[in-house]
């Protein structure tokens, strides 16, 4: 008797998730297809965008530190998102 409320009890399972089983296979397939066509990005060397700034530039650049800015700046940005999606914190 229980082997047959076992079979029965997996063969509902089965049947109840059917549909979201196939719904989640459809939305990696989209996905995937989505992701498949993304455009290819050139990836520049950064020494060649840098070349073209000026000595004068590249002093105050370095001067005002702005490695470091841009880093701490960017930092910053990305930590104030995450907490924001925290939802007692945001």
């Amino acid at each position: 008797m229980g082997d047959i409320l076992q079979a029965l009890l997996d063969a509902w399972l089965e049947i109840f998730l059917f549909f979201p089983r196939h719904i989640f296979s459809w939305s990696l397939s989209a996905l995937e297809y989505a992701i498949d066509n993304l455009p290819v990005i050139d990836i520049v060397d950064p020494a060649t965008l840098t070349s073209g700034f000026t000595g004068d530039l590249v002093y105050f650049l370095s001067i005002m530190e702005f490695d470091y800015g841009m880093g701490a700046v960017s930092t910053a940005l990305m930590a104030r998102f995450v907490l924001r999606r925290i939802p007692l914190i945001g």
